[in-house]
């Protein structure tokens, strides 16, 4: 797979899957997120897939690792004036956590596309080569 198609299908499956299925209420599990940045940011991994994602509510999409924030929880952090906040709540979606059932239901369209876009985030993540 291609940076570009890889990062097109990221958008896609960022806005078709992870947004469509906060909005459903299929994904509701929240956690502790750190403010830092994380070890995998400035990483191959982290410029590929990015830091950052619009979405007006606190959410952390978390890519085997490598935690990407929602707009709306960079915008909760710098919102708190007297203190530094260290962390903060935020629903959080696991990569590894999605099925393919959850393709099929939210966005049908990119199920096809799905395992070589796993594939290649796994492979540039470092957990084995890409085949």
């Amino acid at each position: 797979m291609e940076v570009k198609d890889f990062r097109n299908y990221l958008n896609k499956f960022e806005n078709g899957v992870i947004i469509k299925g906060i909005k459903n209420g299929i994904f509701n599990k929240t956690m502790m997120i750190s403010a830092k940045r994380g070890k995998l940011d400035s990483t191959e991994f982290g410029l590929l897939i990015g830091t950052q994602f619009e979405y007006e509510s606190s959410v952390a999409i978390d890519y085997y690792g490598l935690i990407k924030k929602s707009t709306g929880f960079i915008s909760r952090l710098n919102s708190v004036d007297e203190v530094e906040a260290k962390a903060a709540s935020a629903l959080t979606i696991h990569f590894a956590s999605i099925k393919d059932s959850h393709l099929v239901e939210l966005a049908p369209e990119l199920m096809i596309g799905f395992p070589p876009f796993k594939e290649y985030l796994i492979a540039v993540r470092g957990f084995r080569s890409s085949s």
